[in-house]
């Protein structure tokens, strides 16, 4: 690989600098293009963020909704008031998800970075 001297390279940003001085238009458009697409990646960030905790909240209810038709099911067995218990929590945590998304993904957030600390630790001790 050769070396470029101070003089070379100087040469070319003045080239290059010089070919995009003739068309600032370009140079422009490109600006704006690249802010848009940030925004949306951005956006699109918190888009899927509510999205994804709306279904978390959508299958908690399912499976709420499931557990409680399972209890009612089975009901000779001993565990039908926990079955029905948790089908009740499920359902409540989906509402609750729905109802405030926010701090539902708060909690998600807080709670994953619980158990990536914890694991880490671990791997460090074992």
């Amino acid at each position: 690989m050769t070396e470029l001297s101070l003089a070379q390279i100087k040469e070319i940003r003045a080239a290059v600098l010089g070919a995009a001085a003739k068309v600032p238009g370009t140079l422009i458009g490109m600006g704006v293009l690249f802010i848009v697409l940030g925004m949306i990646g951005i956006a699109g960030q918190t888009l899927f963020s509510f999205v994804t905790i709306n279904l978390l909240g959508a299958f908690l209810i399912l499976g709420g909704v499931l557990q409680f038709a399972h209890a009612i099911k089975s009901s000779g067995w001993k565990s039908v008031s926990i079955q029905l218990a948790l089908a009740v929590l499920y359902i409540a945590a989906g509402l609750y998800t729905w109802a405030f998304p926010i701090p539902a993904l708060e909690a998600i957030t807080l709670w994953l970075a619980a158990i990536f600390f914890v694991t880490g630790v671990l791997r460090l001790i074992s």
